[in-house]
């Protein structure tokens, strides 16, 4: 039996045990708030739900869709003429068994607006039959339609609003075994690419055809671009993190630990909810609920979108607006930029931008919109979490207050400053192309967005002079930014533009010059490139450390030029930045060797036995644990503890192995950092498979530590088999 065939029957059979409501041996599941302190959690019309949200001081919530009309939304984007597309994922826990859940029941609708009053008339079915659709996005005339494994390019070829053209690009988007854990997003970056949360692909229509690359991995729901073209993401725990540099740079060295990437924004996790939120799923554990009955920290972040319209005042824009649908609230999240490193904060202290007193009320997606709002995507589903890890306790709260009933709700609603005015519909689809150059500069980001992708689907030639005049000349930043990347995706980029646009005043300019510069520095340097080289060469000395950083990245695409590569060693030798350096080094090929590919050290000393345990259990430990832990073994910051380097790796395989065997509950200290987290107990996987493992990650990156073998297992499987209870550090510390 192929290890992928043993792979796959594992993670089907964790599953099996998984689904059986998410209970973990040994806990008692006790209420942590009196019965008679939860409110009730009747049913509400849609303006009924209206009036239980409240909303920070200045602002109002309007309620712009509902059922009938469409049903468990989770995701919405507006066309460029302004009819807003909804996907609707009506097949997800329709009941808390998750029943239904591989029937075609999803869809998509088209809402219109015809009247013009703010709310919408008309509902169309664009496309239906789909099973558990997840994400979609608008381009190329068409739709691209995520619906694991499958990701679909839909189009309307006669005009009726629904789709007679359904084309299967790709077989290999995500998977249907487990909903909260699969391939989402399909958000278009500025630098025309859509990326992914739970994929490895990024995606591109370039000379026609849809290209991918590979990029690292990133979880979980919601993904988002702000003003200068970064990504954020979250995880459910934790509310924000983004790419600070381009991730397509993380190919050089897959496995290595990129401090630039992935970073951790939001460090603070706590949640002020506006009622008790006893209903979430793991409630009855200590510190998971406050004394008065609401939610602590984040425990379902998701949607999350970087408000760039222009009805908010000026503080709202380019900042994060956060989703927690388990505790019914939106956060505002202030990021702030200091020279390239992003730090955030709660823009309301211990209040929440948005709550409800509606139980019902589940935020899960939200987007700016052309009019300048903030849209909110409620699916209206009283269960959200899935049937795999439903907890018993959590299933008796759905059960005391019917939350599995009504299934046929969803709302949208769009949040509006009272003193900020709304932008017209719009009409782009049609529009000239100097109308969509125009579009560039416009205050808000949805239609800079659309503009450039419309002017980059059409491919005129035409508006190239206009584009090279406002990526030099725009009055703002943001305007010369999205001109770039227009000309970028039209392959209109030239040395004598990138070299003026390297002279910009705004170092985000000049990082998106070097970028679109890259694909010039290939080929041989005439004195055109050559003078770009040079150039480039300059922005190492830039006295802002993000545009050095940038360059170094983008000398990467030379590093086999002999003057690239000097440059890029002196910088490496002499810089005391620790992300230059990283980011030197990662275009040199250099970039921690500990945290690169096994060198023979490493393995040097084991038997041929041992040497074929140790490539087993890397196969395990990127199919089990990469997803937390990373590849490099690094974890992640308020996810995941290291590994690498860690002292409890180093510590007896006994304790190890009990950690396998029953999972771990926080906190526990690694390197000198607390860590809170919740390991689940992995006991399925054989006294084989588990020496496997632990073979692997004492004798990775840089470890050389000794073999685990089986029977070490068993004897620690064996004495340990009455226990029901995860690990704690005071428990496992008394392992010798």
């Amino acid at each position: 039996m192929t290890m992928i065939r043993v792979l796959t029957i594992l993670l089907l059979a964790t599953a099996g045990v998984l689904a059986q409501n998410g209970d973990k041996a040994g806990e008692t599941q006790s209420f942590r708030v009196d019965p008679s302190r939860i409110p009730p959690a009747p049913p509400l019309s849609p303006d009924q739900a209206l009036t239980a949200i409240h909303v920070a001081p200045g602002y109002e919530v309007q309620l712009i869709a509902s059922e009938p009309m469409i049903e468990a939304p989770v995701a919405a984007q507006y066309d460029a003429d302004g009819k807003l597309y909804v996907l609707e994922m009506r097949g997800f826990m329709r009941n808390p068994e998750g029943a239904g859940e591989n029937q075609p029941l999803g869809r998509i609708s088209i809402l219109e607006d015809r009247n013009g009053d703010g709310r919408m008339d008309v509902s169309t079915v664009f496309l239906d039959g789909l099973v558990m659709p997840r994400a979609f996005a608008l381009t190329q005339g068409g739709v691209l339609v995520a619906e694991p494994p499958k990701l679909w390019f839909c189009r309307d070829v006669n005009g009726d609003g629904k789709a007679d053209e359904k084309v299967e690009l790709f077989d290999d988007y995500g998977d249907q075994k487990n909903p909260e854990h699969t391939a989402n997003g399909l958000v278009r970056d500025m630098d025309n690419w859509f990326y992914n949360l739970y994929h490895n692909w990024r995606y591109r229509w370039q000379n026609g055809h849809w290209e991918r690359q590979p990029i690292p991995n990133r979880v979980q729901w919601g993904l988002s671009q702000n003003d200068y073209g970064q990504l954020f993401f979250t995880s459910n725990s934790d509310p924000l993190r983004a790419d600070l540099y381009s991730s397509s740079y993380a190919g050089r060295a897959p496995t290595a630990s990129i401090p630039f990437l992935n970073t951790l924004v939001a460090r603070d996790f706590a949640v002020f909810p506006g009622r008790v939120t006893a209903g979430v799923n793991r409630g009855y554990q200590p510190k998971v609920l406050r004394d008065d009955g609401s939610l602590a920290t984040f425990t379902a972040a998701c949607g999350t979108t970087l408000y760039r319209g222009d009805n908010f005042p000026s503080a709202a824009r380019n900042q994060a607006f956060i989703c927690e649908p388990s505790a019914n609230l939106i956060r505002w999240q202030n990021v702030q930029d200091d020279a390239g490193m992003l730090t955030s904060s709660n823009a309301l202290g211990e209040t929440e931008f948005l709550t409800s007193t509606d139980e019902r009320f589940r935020p899960v997606n939200l987007l700016t919109a052309p009019d300048g709002s903030l849209t909110v995507v409620d699916i209206g589903r009283g269960i959200i979490q899935h049937r795999i890890y439903m907890t018993s306790y959590l299933r008796k709260q759905v059960e005391a207050r019917k939350l599995d009933q009504p299934l046929e709700v969803g709302r949208i609603y769009r949040v509006v400053h009272k003193a900020g005015r709304l932008t017209r519909a719009p009409k782009l689809s049609t529009a000239p192309g100097a109308t969509l150059v125009a579009a560039l500069s416009h205050a808000n980001g949805w239609w800079r967005d659309t503009a450039q992708r419309l002017l980059v689907e059409r491919g005129d030639s035409s508006v190239v002079p206009a584009l090279q005049r406002l990526a030099l000349e725009g009055e703002d930043p943001r305007f010369r930014l999205h001109a770039l990347w227009t000309l970028e995706g039209l392959g209109r980029i030239t040395p004598e533009l990138a070299n003026n646009a390297l002279a910009d005043t705004h170092p985000k300019v000049r990082r998106t010059a070097l970028r679109v510069s890259e694909s010039l520095l290939g080929g041989t340097l005439d004195s055109p490139r050559s003078n770009l080289l040079h150039s480039i060469s300059k922005a190492l000395q830039n006295s802002s450390t993000e545009v050095r950083i940038q360059a170094a990245l983008s000398l990467g695409t030379l590093k086999s030029n002999a003057l690239a590569h000097g440059w890029l060693r002196e910088i490496f030798d002499t810089t005391g930045s620790e992300h230059l350096k990283k980011a030197a080094a990662l275009s040199l090929g250099l970039l921690d060797p500990q945290t690169n590919t096994l060198s023979v050290a490493q393995l040097a000393g084991l038997s041929s036995g041992e040497l074929q345990r140790f490539k087993a259990g890397k196969e395990l430990y990127l199919a089990l644990c990469a997803a937390c832990h990373q590849p490099h073994g690094l974890g992640q910051e308020g996810l995941a503890p290291p590994l690498a380097g860690s002292e409890w790796v180093a510590f007896s395989p006994q304790r190890l192995t009990r950690i396998v065997l029953h999972g771990l509950r926080g906190p526990i200290k690694v390197k000198g950092v607390v860590h809170q987290l919740e390991m689940p107990q992995l006991g399925l996987l054989s006294d084989e498979q588990i020496s496997q493992v632990l073979t692997y990650i004492r004798r990775e990156w840089g470890h050389s530590l000794s073999p685990v073998d089986e029977a070490t297992v068993k004897a620690v499987r064996d004495a340990t088999a009455q226990r029901e209870q995860a690990w704690t550090e005071l428990d496992l510390l008394q392992v010798p």
